[in-house]
């Protein structure tokens, strides 16, 4: 992906990619895997094998691009709303909203929580997953949302599973939300007390789930990728939203897929039976929505919330069957299927955890290190401000005090406190449930003070010397000028990468028109092996994480962004080793 900015757009560009570099043992808050049997460990390598599959057959290459439609279906377009039709709504509230805090104040500490209203429920979607703007040019017309999507496709869908509300809902319920009306679809009511045995007090919980083939109708078998980087972007938009109001996010990764199926009346969908090659024709069951994870949402600050995710899951499947209302709604006509999509979701599909985890880590602030970049803008008016640029002037600067502090809210562990980064206890990152996987290589065009050339930005402290090992042995891992003691940014050569950056990204010039780019860089096989084939998309919903937060401090900032979903994989492993 690619951060972009100028007067008309802006550069300064983020890769949205997960590359598979050789680096090291990443480690994670996961579990550690149990020993295992002959067959459990024969299972597990014919997984790895499907993921590294997709992973490598999915790449573009200086040769040829991953395989995808030869043009696009406009007569199959899929709607991007999706909608349960015939089920109850309960409409939520437009502004005036109260005043939300301002945007650069959240990295150092959250307001006091507000409680659970129908007004701030309202808020926090409309400042999250709502429409922001529609566009007209000729005769088309679209809806831009306040959570990107790679190509606007938005194949992420949002649930709120919650106790009764103050003035919306007098019983508990699973509501479907729909952007387009700003209002919940009631898919079924959930027994009085269910949800409160496992939620704390204004606590409650949204789910996300994605259909595959929004994406694919546009990027065919690379759409997998683009699906788990969008729920990122989704959570940190949660992340965010939910901080203006008091609110902490924590994503509940202990429950596995048949848990989080049920818990989001996903189960209604006909089975999808994967066909053993690529085929073109109607298939209304591939429209189905695949869960992904759910987000608790309770007041920041609280202390001592731990979930029993054995007896959670148990508990799920104990529920009686819930009166499911609504039937969803047609996106297409005709559809392709791009089967290794299917295949590799199959066998990522996470298992429940067997542990009791606390979800309450201690928020980390970061260092406001330079506060004059920022202008004087609240926290919605950056998240529904926010919009991707689609150019760069190829002149617009920074200054090295901007770019220092827009990365220092990219650090996971935030700042000021003389520890390592590693741990996941910054605003947004704290939502995510292990321990840093993503680091970045930034190539700098526009930067006043700071030399052109390659940087590398180290997001998890604990890989530093193997990353240096990986790398090649005449770059030069020093200090930039003026930087932060707690940031640990690094430059690895000077000069001019403008080329580079714009080879590596398609050729495209928006990747060297801005005013730096970077592609982010994370350790995939042994992290697989390490913790399951299950930490696959994971690995792509912490790229979107860092993606937003990239959007959102560049407008906070004054300038724009955008994001890259083409790039090539490979040679850009062979530019580091």
């Amino acid at each position: 992906m690619f951060l972009l900015h100028n007067k008309r757009p802006f550069p300064f560009p983020f890769l949205s990619l997960t590359i598979q570099i050789p680096i090291l043992n990443m480690s994670t808050s996961a579990s550690p895997k149990k020993k295992q049997s002959a067959e459990e460990q024969r299972k597990e390598e014919l997984q790895l094998s499907q993921v590294l599959k997709y992973h490598n057959q999915t790449k573009h290459n200086l040769t040829n691009f991953a395989r995808g439609p030869q043009g696009l279906d406009w007569a199959n377009q899929p709607n991007p709303f999706r909608r349960f039709v015939s089920s109850p709504t309960l409409p939520l509230l437009h502004p005036p909203f109260p005043p939300s805090p301002l945007y650069a104040t959240l990295f150092n500490s959250l307001p006091p929580p507000q409680p659970i209203t129908h007004s701030t429920i309202s808020e926090l979607f409309f400042n999250s997953l709502a429409l922001s703007a529609w566009k007209t040019t000729g005769f088309s017309t679209w809806s831009l949302r306040v959570n990107p999507s790679s190509g606007n496709l938005h194949p992420t869908e949002a649930y709120i599973i919650s106790p009764p509300i103050q003035n919306l809902s007098k019983s508990s319920f699973i509501g479907h939300y729909a952007p387009k009306e700003h209002c919940f679809e009631v898919r079924a009511e959930v027994p009085s007390g269910f949800l409160e045995k496992f939620l704390p007090r204004n606590g409650f919980l949204i789910g996300f789930s994605s259909i595959f083939w929004r994406e694919a109708w546009k990027y065919g078998e690379r759409a997998y990728r683009y699906c788990n980087h969008d729920v990122g972007h989704a959570i940190a938009a949660v992340a965010m939203a939910a901080s203006g109001l008091g609110w902490d996010v924590k994503v509940l990764d202990g429950l596995g897929y048949h848990e989080l199926e049920r818990l989001m009346g996903l189960g209604v969908y006909p089975r999808f039976e994967i066909p053993d090659r690529p085929v073109k024709g109607r298939m209304p069951e591939i429209e189905f929505e695949h869960p992904d994870c759910v987000l608790m949402v309770f007041p920041a600050g609280m202390s001592g919330i731990e979930v029993d995710y054995p007896g959670m899951g148990l508990a799920i499947f104990e529920l009686p069957e819930l009166d499911w209302r609504g039937k969803p709604n047609s996106l297409s006509k005709e559809h392709v299927c791009w089967d290794i999509i299917y295949r590799t979701e199959d066998v990522v599909k996470k298992p429940l955890s067997t542990v009791t985890e606390s979800i309450c880590n201690g928020f980390k602030g970061s260092v406001l290190f330079s506060e004059s970049s920022y202008k004087d803008l609240s926290v919605a008016e950056v998240v529904r401000k926010r919009r991707s640029a689609v150019d760069m002037d190829g002149e617009t600067a920074i200054k090295k005090e901007t770019f220092y502090q827009m990365l220092l809210h990219c650090m996971p562990s935030g700042s000021g406190c003389g520890e390592k980064q590693k741990r996941q206890l910054a605003l947004p990152f704290r939502s995510l449930s292990w321990d840093c996987e993503v680091h970045t290589a930034l190539f700098v065009h526009r930067v006043v003070g700071l030399p052109s050339g390659l940087y590398f930005l180290v997001r998890n402290e604990d890989h530093f010397d193997e990353l240096k090992k990986a790398t090649r042995s005449e770059f030069k891992w020093v200090e930039p000028d003026g930087c932060p003691d707690d940031l640990p940014l690094y430059e690895l050569a000077q000069g001019d990468c403008t080329l580079v950056a714009k080879w590596l990204s398609c050729n495209q010039d928006i990747a060297s028109d801005g005013c730096f780019s970077l592609g982010m860089v994370a350790h995939l096989e042994p992290t697989l092996r390490k913790h399951g084939v299950w930490m696959y998309p994971r690995l792509f919903w912490e790229t979107g994480v860092l993606g937003q937060i990239l959007y959102l401090e560049a407008h906070a900032v004054g300038i724009s962004a955008t994001g890259i979903g083409c790039f090539f994989d490979d040679p850009g492993i062979y530019s580091f080793l």
